[in-house]
Parts: structure tokens; sequence; C-alpha cells
């Protein structure tokens, strides 16, 4: 069972899911622009042998927003006053997919003594001239209009991108876009800027990194690993978009507790 909570921080409330009472502590990054709710699966499999924390991204599900200059740094920050609140400021091992990968190493390079270990998911490296297109193009601001076009704009980025997902993965994504449908871009344009390739080489913690195959970040995640002499986690799906959590919850459960172990 996930049980649901708020801690409360200095700029408002950051909503989280919980789940197991007992074993290695876990927490879980979402990407951008979803919620906690792409773990839900997997964190049931993890209760019966750890204790896993599921933050809603400041922005994103139900957690209070930052504003629209805020960085990842910001992000960070305020996840890490929430993160210590569950822990008792105990070491945790932290998770995350795509955006939810580059704040696990901002947090980590902010909260070292927090950070037993980071287990990193497409984590998103980019050239110069794919940074500034993603910035330009990616993630456009929407509005609402009176035809509904805006919820077909949404229903159709996630078909496209991606196309094999069974549909109840496909509403699932446009449900959390939808909620937070003003500032669905902030942290995405955010992570476009960061440069995890370079905060990561300060990371004083055990990491592992790991992509699915299919995915559009799978080979920059895969040749910084190398290029960092780091251990790689190759999740079968060549035509996944990165979905690990929501289309193959056994094999994400399975790889992280082997990490957990072997720390």
């Amino acid at each position: 069972m996930i049980r649901k909570g708020y801690f409360d921080l200095p700029v408002g409330q950051l909503h989280y899911g919980t789940a197991g009472d007992g074993g290695p502590r876990i927490v879980l990054l979402h990407e951008s622009p979803l919620s906690n709710r792409i773990y839900f699966d997997v964190a049931s499999q993890i209760a019966l042998w750890g204790q896993v924390l599921l933050p809603d991204t400041p922005g994103y599900g139900q957690s209070t927003a930052l504003t629209s200059s805020a960085t990842l740094v910001d992000y960070a920050a305020n996840l890490i006053a929430g993160i210590k609140q569950w822990s008792g400021e105990q070491q945790v091992i932290i998770g995350g997919i795509h955006t939810g990968a580059s704040l696990a190493v901002e947090i980590a390079n902010q909260a070292p003594e927090l950070c037993g270990g980071l287990f990193l998911i497409g984590l998103p490296t980019y050239t110069d001239e794919m940074r500034e297109s993603r910035i330009k193009t990616y993630a456009p601001s929407i509005e609402l209009q009176a035809d509904g076009s805006h919820a077909i704009w949404a229903w159709d980025r996630y078909r496209k991108m991606w196309p094999t997902a069974p549909l109840e993965h496909i509403q699932l994504a446009v449900a959390d876009l939808y909620y937070n449908l003003e500032r669905y871009n902030w942290a995405y344009l955010q992570a476009f800027k960061y440069r995890a390739e370079l905060a990561i080489k300060n990371v004083k913690c055990p990491i592992m990194m790991s992509a699915a195959e299919g995915e559009f970040l799978y080979e920059g995640t895969k040749e910084l690993a190398q290029q960092e002499g780091l251990p790689f986690h190759s999740f079968p799906g060549e035509d996944w978009q990165g979905q690990v959590s929501l289309r193959n919850p056994d094999e994400l459960d399975l790889a992280l507790k082997l990490f957990a172990e072997s720390l």
C-alpha cells in the first residue's frame, strides 16, 4: 500500500508517497512533467525488502510550485529538505529517471552526507546543439483553448513519444501534464540547462548508470558511464522511451535490490 502525505517546507508543501517499514531507504525521483505515480507498482515490490519515498518534484503532482526561474539547484534543495524529514538525516539510495536522474546527481552534490548511492535511469546528457534545440522546441508553453486543442496536443505528444506504450500509461502521463499544464515545462527547461555530465564528476557515493535500450538518452548515458568508469545496466525495451518503472517494474525492482545489496 502507498501511504501519502506532505512535508512542510518554507516554500509550501512537498507531496509524497511511502511504502515499506524497514530495510534500505530508497528515494525515487520522477521524470518531468509527471508525478510519483509512475513508481507506484515498483514501490509496492520494493516494500517487501526496503522502504521507499516517492516525492512529487516541486510544481508537479501535488507539490507546491517554485517559480518559473527556479533552477535544478533550487528543486534539489527542496527535495533534500523533504528527504531529511523522512530519513532522519540517515543515508538513502536515490534513484531517478530523466529529470529525476539529474536531480539525484544534484542532491548528491549538495548533500553528499545524505547519499549512500545513486541509481540513474536515462541521465540527460546533451551536446550544446541538442541542448539549445531542446530549450527552444521540446517543451513549449501551452495555453488553454476553448476548442480543447490543448488537450489533443497533450495526447498526441505522448502518443508520439511513447508509441508502443499501453493506453493506460498514456492516460497517466497526459493526466499528470494536464494537472500542472501552466508550468509543465518549468523543470523540463531547467533540466536541459543542467550539466549533469559535469556535476556527476563530483559525486562521492557509488553510482549505477542505466537506461532502456530504445530511449533517446541510452547512448549518452552509456557513453558517460564508460567515460567515468561506472557500471551500466541495460533495461530491455527497444521500442521504449524510458518508461522502465511503468513497463518493467519487476526488473527495476530487482536491479535496485541488487544495487542496494552491493553497497
